[in-house]
């Protein structure tokens, strides 16, 4: 059993068993890459894999956030299971994680980017064995939900007008909307949220929706950004909020998502519950915890 720092030329495998460890939210090549080898935060030497016989038999995937380490990933392949392989891949990335000075490490989704919010609860042995490795849980539910697209009324012509007689300005963002919106995104609400706005430049066009009073960005709300199909991060300035904008932004981003011919959209990590399902009639699909542990 031989230890390898995944770097992008083992793409190709991690993608396949990423695929064959049944994860049912199926990423792409280019969206792993963009997640591990595109992320500032990620240390090449936290991506562990194991190899056998030429095979890729499991990976740990780690980075580094706010002073604390992130289990990111981690799974084996199904003909190499049962025989520590799991074990001997977190003892090495908490190794790595304390030959930096981290003692506080989280198997959780943590922001700006992530792939899951944490470990789905239908996830029985990845729970049991986390915790049999000193991860606690809070058992502080995190959902995701799903929109059928086809199944909901996405009209928003009229709560447009109304917001306009308002001097509420309702419009998909331009490229040099970008600083602003990242602007407010961390001024109102977090350091993670900034950065996934910023993320909207890399596309052609931007999947980023804003509206403005005076001028002045008073909500967004963003699709792709931190995976095709998911919506968010989205949020509105307090003094704005039950006026109908939420609703209306979120309407947009689905509308795009319907017209390019997608059949449904995802809230990952989804905050308003209530919301969400009054505006567009989504569903909680999954339901995950996060662990955490203190390296002694």
């Amino acid at each position: 059993m031989e230890y390898i720092t995944l770097s992008r030329s083992w793409l190709p495998q991690l993608h396949a068993l990423i695929r064959q460890t049944a994860y049912d939210r199926v990423l792409s090549v280019d969206e792993l890459a963009h997640g591990l080898y595109d992320d500032i935060s990620i240390t090449p030497e936290l991506l562990v894999g194991v190899v056998e016989g030429g095979v890729l038999a499991g990976f740990c995937l780690g980075c580094l956030r706010e002073g604390r380490g992130v289990v990111i990933l981690f799974g084996v392949h199904p003909e190499f299971r049962r025989r520590g392989i799991a074990t001997a891949l977190l003892d090495e990335l908490e190794a790595r994680f304390a030959e930096r000075g981290i003692n506080q490490i989280l198997a959780e989704g943590v922001g700006p980017g992530y792939f899951w919010p944490g470990v789905e609860l239908t996830r029985g042995p990845a729970i049991s064995f986390l915790i049999k490795k000193g991860y606690e849980t809070d058992r502080v539910a995190r959902v995701d939900m799903s929109v059928d697209l086809g199944r909901v009324n996405l009209d928003t012509v009229a709560p447009i007008a109304r917001l306009a007689a308002d001097g509420i300005l309702i419009r998909r963002a331009a490229g040099d909307d970008i600083p602003a919106i990242a602007a407010f995104a961390l001024q109102s609400f977090s350091r993670g949220w900034q950065l996934e706005v910023e993320e909207a430049a890399r596309f052609a066009e931007l999947p980023l929706y804003i509206a403005l009073h005076g001028g002045q960005v008073i909500s967004f709300a963003a699709y792709d950004v931190t995976g095709y199909g998911r919506f968010g991060p989205t949020g509105t300035r307090p003094d704005y909020r039950k006026r109908g904008i939420g609703g209306v932004l979120l309407k947009l981003c689905m509308a795009q998502m319907l017209e390019r011919g997608d059949e449904t959209a995802e809230i990952a990590w989804a905050g308003p519950v209530s919301f969400y399902m009054k505006e567009v009639k989504a569903q909680i699909t999954r339901v995950y915890w996060g662990f955490r542990k203190t390296l002694r």
